[in-house]
């Protein structure tokens, strides 16, 4: 545990001084009473995650604090909770003496190693949890395997490791090579471009995203840069220094940087703390443009009052279905019944603009089954509104829009 620290210490702390020895010492001080609630560390040695030795269950990073490893000691472990540090000791070594015996015993062959790989890579591209390779993807193999080829292959089929840590690791050994390739060939090229946006995700945290443009072999090549969540505020400065953070890391600098695209959100492109404007002063030659995206949806804002007005119909129709679950049953089951292309409707919100286009697609679509359903509803207003071929012209030239 203690060279873990130093190791870490010396990539990632330059406090130097009083100051900057006194956080290290309470740090390491930290690091080595884990033993004494039972837990070690695992996996990245930058942000180590911890390792109950007890059920060798492993908690997330942001758990590595001493009250959350006690809790866990204490709810799952009660009766181990007053043992001594050398009990834990000698876990932790069991532990390693059955890993090093496992890997003397247990062999597996390059063909398995690639499989794994390969099956690591179809679980990050399908958007699986990792759990699915070992619960299902492996006795889906096996099964077919055994029937077509026999005993003996399904045999070789499960020594393929595809335990839920294990296709984690794989991902992440694939994502660091991906991107060791990525920015070796941006520093080949010399000069990048970045599309830069900040949002909030689905659980209300702001993440930065950030797409790079460069080029290699006569071609411009467009790749994801990164994504880093903003833990606090998200003005221009945080913005400017979360980036400059991660792209001194890979080895890049914003003198090598010709042009960046942004909407036009004042921690953006404020003239003075705006995320530009910060660039601006590492780079002056800098060119910056306006998303097209955000002008399409800023054009969209101001369509006129026809225009509008289908939109608001629109959300009150679809707003009249997915408010009641149980008329949102009966539309998908009225949708079912004549093989209709979908059976749910989209909901539209502001925030997620691009949904405009897609609740009024998905409305158009539907159009004749809505009306049939508004129809058995005594719904007039709505009845009127999709019977008319002008209004349905004005449907469709919006959802263009």
């Amino acid at each position: 545990m203690d060279k873990f620290v130093i190791k870490k210490r010396k990539h990632g702390d330059s406090g130097e001084g009083e100051e900057g020895n006194e956080s290290r010492s309470t740090s390491e001080k930290d690091l080595d009473n884990y033993l004494d609630l039972g837990f070690f560390w695992c996996g990245d040695e930058v942000n180590p995650t911890p390792l109950c030795v007890i059920c060798g269950d492993k908690l997330a990073n942001e758990a590595m604090v001493p009250s959350k490893l006690k809790r866990h000691l204490s709810l799952e472990h009660g009766h181990l909770a007053n043992k001594p540090r050398s009990y834990f000791e000698g876990l932790l070594n069991e532990q390693k003496q059955q890993r090093v015996m496992l890997s003397k015993t247990v062999k597996v062959s390059d063909k398995a190693q690639e499989a794994s790989y390969l099956v690591a890579e179809l679980v990050a591209k399908s958007m699986k949890p990792h759990t699915i390779a070992e619960t299902l993807i492996l006795p889906a193999c096996s099964a077919i395997v055994k029937t077509m080829f026999g005993s003996e292959a399904e045999k070789q089929v499960k020594k393929i490791p595809v335990s839920d840590s294990t296709i984690s690791r794989r991902i992440h050994d694939m994502s660091a090579d991906i991107e060791e390739i990525v920015y070796a060939s941006v520093k080949e090229s010399e000069m990048f471009a970045l599309q830069v946006d900040e949002s909030t995700d689905i659980g209300g945290k702001a993440q930065l995203s950030a797409f790079i443009r460069y080029i290699h072999d006569v071609k411009i090549v467009d790749q994801f840069f990164c994504c880093k969540e903003l833990e606090e505020t998200t003005t221009g400065n945080d913005i400017f220094a979360t980036l400059s953070e991660y792209i001194k890391s890979v080895g890049l600098s914003w003198q090598s940087c010709v042009g960046i695209c942004t909407d036009g959100a004042p921690a953006m492109i404020g003239s003075i703390k705006g995320f530009v404007s910060l660039v601006k002063k590492e780079n002056s030659s800098v060119i910056t443009t306006h998303c097209f995206l955000h002008r399409e949806a800023l054009v969209a804002k101001t369509n006129g009052n026809d225009l509008k007005s289908v939109l608001e119909k629109v959300v009150k129709m679809v707003n009249f279905i997915k408010n009641r679950p149980l008329k949102t049953r009966l539309f998908a089951k009225l949708c079912e019944e004549v093989e209709a292309k979908h059976v749910n409707l989209l909901l539209h919100t502001e925030v997620r603009w691009l949904s405009r286009g897609k609740v009024l697609s998905r409305v158009y679509e539907l159009k004749e089954e809505m009306l049939t359903f508004f129809t058995l509803e005594q719904q007039e207003e709505f009845c009127d509104l999709l019977a008319d071929d002008t209004w349905s012209a004005k449907l469709s030239t919006s959802r263009r829009i």
